[in-house]
């Protein structure tokens, strides 16, 4: 696996991402202000509602807009089967019944791409899967859910 690659097209989705919620926190803004949703009566809480969603649809893209800047800042680094997992590891886990990747980043978690026929999942430091990654090494198992670490890049 072409970890250049892979980071290359978690920041392209990230991108993505980022113009989609930007584009459509925009238009429901608009759509917010527009003079056709003023209110009509003390129930009427369309504008309202359209600007809380444009408001969380901005935070979505700010939080795609931080992520890019993290993982163009993270520097790419081999890892052995000898050292300790951590910001930057592009490991393979083994369930039982399955094998996944997961790409283990500052920021983007749950951000999902293909790459060769293979979906790899970002992950960071926070959830519970990345806080138990870090330090493992190959061969170490997990706790929650139970794998066993096959591959580290």
């Amino acid at each position: 696996m072409n970890k250049s690659e892979i980071v290359a097209g978690i920041l392209e989705k990230l991108r993505e991402e980022f113009e989609s919620r930007s584009r459509v926190s925009k238009i429901t803004r608009e759509g917010g202000n527009d003079a056709e949703s003023k209110a009509e009566g003390k129930y009427d809480t369309l504008a309202i509602e359209e600007n809380y969603l444009a408001d969380g649809l901005a935070k979505q893209a700010l939080a795609a807009a931080e992520a890019i800047a993290e993982i163009e800042m993270m520097p790419l680094r081999t890892f052995t089967g000898d050292d300790p997992i951590d910001l930057g590891a592009l490991v393979q886990l083994e369930f039982p019944g399955a094998r996944e990747w997961f790409f283990l980043a500052l920021s983007g978690g749950g951000t999902e791409i293909q790459h060769q026929r293979t979906t790899i999942t970002v992950i960071t430091p926070e959830s519970p899967l990345g806080s138990q990654l870090r330090g493992f090494r190959l061969g170490d198992r997990t706790r929650t859910p139970t794998a066993r670490i096959v591959r580290v890049v």
